[in-house]
This record gives structure tokens, C-alpha cells and sequence, in this order.
């Protein structure tokens, strides 16, 4: 049987946006958030609610897709049962060998061979065009079986977690499911921060908490590596 497959971004309209999405060369819904003022996971959870679609994919809204070939690339990884979180940037680790052993410090969340083929890969990791087990992912493009965010009951309301953190708590909640979390090295080119830009609810707070939360909230799961 086909997976069925929704393309979601959430935006701010910055004036840009119109021409990334039309990049995917795919249906979008477009959550538009600087209408409705809803915060980026009201926005998420009302999509999910209002989809019967397999998987949902969540992308940024800034995010130029150079590969025609997606699609195919990401269904096929969905074609093993046991996976359930598909992306285009992520990091083979997760967390510091002592990130519960030795006192709390943010930068001991970080991320661990962080691996991409986005345009300028190399600033930010190592280039890779294809495909792997991942410990984790960055939220730029996120392919999420449904299942697993019913199971979750939605994405996190009324916690820290909004545009910081999202990322992290949806491959912590994948991994306490037992799912696998693929890589896929998906050529594209991330803009960065157009709609974050436009944000005036971000800051140094929900970035501080929407770390702890995670630090608090999953330690079955925490540090992670790729076998």
C-alpha cells in the first residue's frame, strides 16, 4: 500500500516564501500564521489535526528544494515499518557521555556529527548526498509518520518548546517509540531565518527552557548515538 504524504510550512510571509514553497514542485499547505497569530505549534497541531495523511512533512518556509527527486527519496525510506522520522540535516549524536552525570550546561545537548547536502554543507558540517541512521534532526525539513504524533498526543502546547527545541523533542519522541531516524542528503538551500526574523516572541528565554525541557523530560533517550 502508498503512503499518502502532506507537505506543511508554516509562515510569516516574508516575501520570499511564495517562491521556496514553489520550489517543492508539491501541494503545500501554508499555515499562516502572521493571520491567525497562532504560535508555530498551534499552527503544527492544527495540521495535524486536520490531516489523515500518513506522513506529514513540516518545512520551513525559507527552504529552496534543488532535488526533483524528494519525494521518491523520502518515501522509500518510509518503506521499512521501523522507521518513522525522515530529514534532510541531522547528526549522528545527541548529547554529551555525560550529560546526566556531570552538572546541567546547554552546549551538552548539542548535536554530534552534524551531516547535510545543503548548499554550504561544509559551514556547518560534513557534505553528504546519501542516505543514513541519524540520532537526530534539524527541524528545517521534518517527514513524521502521523502515527507517532497521535501517539504523543500532538506536539508539545503550553510547554518551552515552540521554534526552539520542536526538533529535538520530535526525534526524542520517535526514539521513545522505537522508531529509526533516517538522513536523507537531499540537495537544498536553506535561507535562514526569514519568518524567525519577523518573530517577536523569540528570545534567550525560550531558548534556555525549551532545552531544559528536554534535558528534564527525556532521559530514557538521552545521550543518543547512531549504532
Amino acid at each position: 500500500m502508498s503512503l499518502s504524504l502532506e507537505l506543511i510550512s508554516a509562515t510569516l510571509r516574508w516575501p520570499g516564501h511564495e517562491d521556496c514553497l514553489k520550489s517543492w514542485n508539491y501541494q503545500v499547505t501554508i499555515l499562516d500564521n502572521a493571520a491567525s497569530g497562532d504560535s508555530l505549534m498551534e499552527s503544527y497541531q492544527k495540521a495535524t489535526e486536520a490531516s489523515r495523511c500518513d506522513i506529514l512533512a513540516f518545512v520551513h518556509d525559507d527552504l529552496v528544494c534543488l532535488d526533483p527527486l524528494w519525494y521518491e527519496r523520502v518515501l522509500q525510506e518510509f518503506s521499512d515499518p521501523r522507521v518513522g522520522l525522515v530529514g534532510f540535516a541531522g547528526a549522528l549524536g545527541q548529547g554529551s557521555d555525560d550529560l546526566y552525570t556531570a552538572p546541567y550546561k546547554l552546549s551538552n545537548l548539542g548535536r554530534i556529527g552534524f551531516r547535510s547536502n545543503l548548499r554550504e554543507a561544509e559551514k556547518h558540517g560534513a557534505r553528504f548526498e546519501g542516505s543514513c541512521d541519524v540520532s537526530v534532526l534539524d527541524g528545517l525539513a521534518l517527514f513524521v509518520r502521523r502515527d507517532i504524533l497521535i501517539g504523543a498526543r500532538g506536539w508539545p502546547l503550553d510547554t518551552p518548546i515552540g521554534y526552539i527545541g520542536y526538533d529535538y523533542w520530535l526525534c526524542c519522541i520517535t526514539r521513545l517509540f522505537g522508531y529509526r531516524i533516517r538522513l536523507v542528503g537531499v540537495a537544498v538551500d536553506h535561507l535562514g531565518g526569514k519568518s524567525t526574523g519577523l518573530n517577536p516572541k523569540l528570545g534567550d528565554a525560550n531558548f534556555e527552557a525549551a532545552h531544559r525541557y528536554i534535558y528534564e523530560n527525556f532521559r530514557k533517550v538521552l545521550p543518543a548515538r547512531v549504532k
